[in-house]
């Protein structure tokens, strides 16, 4: 049995790797939020040993029913420090969102590049490993 090539295996990692940072935990958490009501609380919170903070919402409905939100400091959040009475539309599937009738748009081009990026590597990663099987 032979062993896979090592820059396969290193390419393989390293596309799995930007796949689960850039697309899971970033691009699926920020997809699968969904927001609609009014901030009627929010408070930042410093994080422990690094400048970044987080703020905690909490967003009202229509039907008065209150939902937390914790907005953290990458592009899988909606923005911090949104004023209280503000009004956030964020819909199931959508990257963007309407912040008091303002569109916030999210940097798809920046994104893509990224995912194209690593599912070129895991293409590439095949192909070498294809080509020393040989």
């Amino acid at each position: 049995m032979k062993y896979p090539n090592s820059q396969s295996v290193i390419l393989t990692i390293l596309a799995l790797w930007i796949l689960w940072s850039f697309g899971f935990q970033t691009l699926w958490a920020r997809y699968a939020t969904e927001l609609d009501g009014v901030v009627v609380s929010s408070l930042d919170r410093p994080s422990k040993g690094a400048p970044r903070y987080a703020t905690e919402y909490v967003v009202r409905d229509a039907s008065n029913h209150d939902t937390p939100y914790v907005a953290g400091p990458t592009d899988a959040f909606l923005e911090r420090s949104i004023p209280v009475g503000s009004r956030i539309e964020k819909k199931w599937g959508q990257l963007g969102y309407r912040l008091d009738d303002r569109w916030r748009s999210f940097p798809v081009t920046f994104y893509s590049a990224v995912m194209g990026a690593a599912f070129f590597m895991l293409f590439w990663a095949a192909l070498v490993q294809w080509r020393t099987r040989e």
